[in-house]
């Protein structure tokens, strides 16, 4: 008895350390990506005391023992639908306001708090039951931690996801199969001493890593959410209304966002009214529109309800699907006397979607648009019918010139400097590029690009100890 008492101690040390490190960049138990690291720290020295407990001769701590392993696999699948599906989202609320509609994850969480409860009712069911959840578990979350693998961009973060699924496997396989040697009564044909407080150790091992992996992307047990999603000026929950003069700028900015959508796991859906323009251009800009279209990435609905729609596989049903729908629409000018009104889809109750409207300048009377944005004042304007270089022309240059161009801009603390910024990137919106500014919160120009739409602000502060992701997407560094 001592020496189980001991190994359990022993497991616990690492944990403990892991919760430290998350207390120091300001996790907590009810946030999510650091968040649930916290919350699977605390699940796991809950299952270590229970096993104390039951160590000691008291029985009734192996029913907190299988309930504490239960809430490990849930806040593992938990962790790996958020990063995949709502990497944006900043607290447990939010996520699950989101990931509540996603029937792979309610399926995977049934499957087990099923095995909790079959487990405490029906003993003689445990070898069965206890394979149902390991499947479950060696599948789903790996599968979402592969996902965001291969749509995260710098190789850090792909690296952190490598390690967050390889360890989680681990786990199932070597923990899971030395609780099931050291199970009393034997479920298994021979049984090991002490392999349960082995299986202690090693779960103390993984999570230590996967703790660890979490926290050093950028330094933080944070993952910002453009390190996990392609970033483009396209944001899911936006309204933009995209001027255009049916010309290359447009094609080409259409093509390369829609990639990159894609990319990301969203569905593009081009509603009617559309011309054969649109379609034909973005198959000549794109080489794998068609593709895109024949497995269901791009929708065109205006021709679904007459053809045979795209066959929705396994992971479709099971929503283990799009992260969002982007939905593309020419309008013309009779459409800009009405108020709009949100895509009528049922599937986008608590999936967060895009609306890009795709309008002909020459079919845009001023006073008529100005009026269209004043009833609509959640639709954001691209205009790239008009190619505006107020930055590039200080220098006599063509804004193509600026691209990939690395600027280093000397100014007296007397100089109207932020002028020169404002014109910056204003020159980048007016050609559709995302815009970045990194500066503080203590400069006059963050004071004055604040509340902008549509420029990323990356804003150092020394009030904050890691960087942070705030709800309108700034990002806080210290």
């Amino acid at each position: 008895m001592i020496a189980e008492v001991l190994l359990d101690c022993a497991a616990m040390i690492l944990p403990l350390f892991g919760l430290r490190r998350l207390r120091k960049s300001k996790a907590t138990p009810w946030g999510v990506r650091a968040g649930n690291l916290v919350r699977l720290n605390l699940y796991f020295l809950s299952a270590t005391i229970f096993d104390v407990l039951r160590n000691l001769g008291l029985a009734w701590a192996a029913y907190g023992l299988q309930l504490s392993v239960g809430f490990i696999f849930a806040v593992v699948g938990l962790m790996a639908a958020n990063l995949y599906f709502c990497p944006e989202c900043n607290s447990l609320r939010e996520a699950w306001s989101r990931l509540k509609s996603r029937t792979s994850l309610l399926l995977y969480e049934g499957i087990v708090f099923g095995w909790v409860g079959v487990d405490i009712l029906f003993p003689s069911l445990y070898l069965p039951v206890t394979v149902m959840l390991l499947m479950a578990g060696a599948v789903y979350p790996a599968a979402l931690f592969r996902a965001a693998r291969t749509r995260a961009k710098p190789v850090h973060v792909k690296n952190a996801l490598t390690t967050l699924s390889v360890t989680w496997v681990l786990f199932i396989t070597l923990s899971m199969l030395l609780f099931a040697l050291g199970a009393q009564p034997p479920v298994l044909p021979i049984s090991v001493p002490l392999a349960w407080e082995m299986a202690f150790l090693t779960g103390s091992i993984l999570f230590f890593t996967m703790t660890l992996s979490a926290a050093n992307p950028l330094g933080s047990v944070k993952f910002p959410s453009g390190q996990l999603v392609p970033e483009t000026i396209i944001k899911p929950g936006h309204r933009y209304l995209v001027l255009h003069d049916s010309g290359k700028r447009a094609i080409t900015f259409l093509a390369s966002t829609l990639k990159d959508l894609i990319d990301s796991g969203s569905r593009i859906i081009i509603n009617p009214p559309t011309s054969g323009w649109l379609v034909t251009s973005l198959t000549q800009a794109e080489p794998r529109f068609n593709e895109w279209r024949k497995n269901g990435k791009v929708v065109m609905s205006d021709v679904e309800t007459d053809q045979e729609s795209p066959r929705e596989g396994l992971s479709e049903r099971l929503s283990f699907g799009p992260v969002s729908n982007i939905y593309l629409q020419e309008i013309n000018k009779e459409d800009l006397q009405d108020s709009l009104q949100p895509p009528d889809s049922e599937s986008d109750k608590h999936r967060a979607s895009a609306e890009i409207l795709m309008l002909d300048s020459s079919k845009a009377p001023r006073p008529q648009l100005t009026e269209f944005l004043r009833q609509n004042n959640g639709v954001e304007l691209l205009n790239l019918s008009e190619s505006t270089q107020p930055f590039s022309s200080l220098f006599g240059l063509e804004h193509q010139k600026l691209r990939g161009s690395i600027i280093l801009f000397e100014y007296d603390n007397t100089a109207d400097s932020e002028s020169a910024v404002d014109k910056f990137l204003a020159e980048g919106l007016s050609n559709a590029e995302l815009c970045v500014l990194l500066t503080t919160k203590s400069s006059k120009l963050y004071r004055a690009i604040k509340g902008r739409r549509m420029i990323k602000i990356i804003a150092a502060s020394s009030l904050i100890s890691a960087p942070d992701e705030l709800p309108d997407g700034e990002m806080q560094i210290p």
